[in-house]
């Protein structure tokens, strides 16, 4: 998980709809305001914001493989479900049969994550990914794929171990499917630097997986890029502007 801006005004379909039905507005009607153009519209103005990533997984957000995610749930705060502050945008959290090259998984409940294994919880300890710092990462992923808190760099940023740790376990970000796509990702990185023959061709590759493309489109599981890369990741990073976040 890494941090996000938020989008600090609603989109217009949205700014139309609340404008015009007032107190009266609720999620629900909103979503088929206007034949769902006005959520279609938010929806994948939320992700462009995300550079087409999941806000919880890091997983590209696909087609028919999308929604909008309320960070505080709407079953505890009626007046956040409209509040363009409160939504990210997520995949379906494994909710949905996925089929790549290497396995075909059916949805079973320790594999969902995000939003559906989050659902209405609400705990103290969950971070929000737009409050995270942009460095360091407060979440390591290892070789095996599995991602963890890192102790270190929560204490540097001022945040606790624990948070972390619980955010993970909230969002079941270790269901085997995304501890498998990290360790597929780690391998294919280890296997790509043996093509790497010079300095310069390092910092180019690095900046090519860590930087948006023209698109403005992140590389799948950013984290577990990052962490691959290391100090070398983190000085890409750094540099000003900042488009990754």
């Amino acid at each position: 998980m890494k941090t996000i801006r938020k989008l600090n005004a609603p989109t217009p379909g949205l700014a139309e709809y609340l404008n015009a039905v007032g107190d009266n507005a609720n999620w629900n009607e909103f979503r088929s305001h206007n034949a769902g153009a006005a959520y279609r519209e938010l929806r994948d103005a939320l992700i462009q914001n995300q550079h087409g990533l999941c806000a919880y997984c890091e997983i590209e957000i696909k087609e028919r493989r999308r929604q909008v995610e309320h960070v505080i749930p709407q079953s505890s705060d009626r007046t956040k479900s409209l509040d363009i502050a409160n939504m990210v945008a997520c995949c379906l959290g494994g909710t949905r049969p996925m089929r790549d090259e290497d396995h075909y998984r059916m949805p079973v409940k320790h594999n969902m994550s995000c939003g559906q294994t989050k659902g209405n919880q609400i705990d103290k300890n969950f971070l929000d990914p737009r409050i995270l710092p942009a460095l360091p990462s407060l979440m390591r992923v290892i070789d095996n794929g599995l991602i963890e808190a890192d102790e270190n760099a929560c204490q540097r940023a001022g945040f606790f171990p624990d948070h972390v740790t619980r955010t993970i376990e909230i969002l079941n970000l270790n269901a085997e499917r995304l501890r498998l796509a990290r360790e597929k990702r780690w391998n294919g990185l280890e296997e790509e630097l043996g093509q790497i023959d010079d300095l310069d061709m390092m910092s180019d590759w690095i900046r090519a997986v860590l930087i948006p493309d023209e698109n403005d489109q992140l590389d799948p599981f950013f984290t577990t890029s990052r962490c691959y890369f290391g100090p070398l990741g983190e000085r890409v990073l750094a540099r000003q502007p900042q488009p990754w976040i």
